[in-house]
């Protein structure tokens, strides 16, 4: 293997890792996507972004648990980081934690770095968006983070397992202003899908 190849591969593997994807996600791609007929439109949404297809930058994911929207998401996050472009997957919850724990730290671990990188990724994926507790501290993170992502028009996709009015007012706003909505109507993706 040419030297070339080598740090083209040693860069993909630096950008898996950054990107944080959970072990089960790493076999969540486009190719393994079952494309049913009710998960036409979200498959077609979630390409067309993670490909840069149209106008959109964002997404939001919508349905119960178990319809196929995270692994939308993390196929999104797999071909950004093919193509050699920085992404980030979060799980909401442990991405406020990870937060929190900054104001412990120093250097890239420290809260600044940490919120800092959020705001700037190519690519910022929030899994499960509500699942989190809504304090004052929460909620300003969340509205800032995405309404930074707005203003500077970087990619950003959700997921989110709560109707539309449940969501926070700024953040819905935003997102439904900004974005591709898809709300997925089927039965549970991974038992169909086997």
């Amino acid at each position: 293997m040419c030297i070339r190849a080598k740090l083209e591969v040693a860069k993909k593997k630096t950008l898996l890792k950054m990107c944080e994807l959970p072990i089960k996600a790493l076999a969540f791609t486009f190719e393994t996507f079952e494309i049913l007929p009710d998960l036409k439109e979200a498959y077609d949404a979630a390409l067309d972004l993670a490909e840069h297809r149209g106008e959109n930058k964002w997404l939001l994911l919508m349905g119960s648990t178990g319809r196929g929207k995270t692994h939308l998401l993390a196929a999104i996050c797999h071909r950004w980081l093919q193509a050699g472009t920085p992404a980030r997957y979060a799980y909401v919850p442990l991405l406020l934690d990870e937060l929190r724990r900054g104001f412990r730290e120093e250097g890239d671990n420290s809260y600044d770095a940490k919120f800092d990188f959020f705001l700037n990724v190519p690519l910022l994926a929030l899994d499960d968006l509500g699942t989190e507790n809504r304090t004052p501290w929460v909620q300003e993170r969340l509205d800032t983070i995405i309404d930074y992502r707005l203003m500077h028009e970087l990619a950003l996709v959700v997921t989110t397992n709560l109707p539309m009015e449940d969501l926070p007012f700024r953040i819905r706003s935003r997102l439904a202003r900004e974005g591709r909505v898809v709300y997925i109507a089927t039965d549970e993706y991974h038992r169909r899908a086997g």
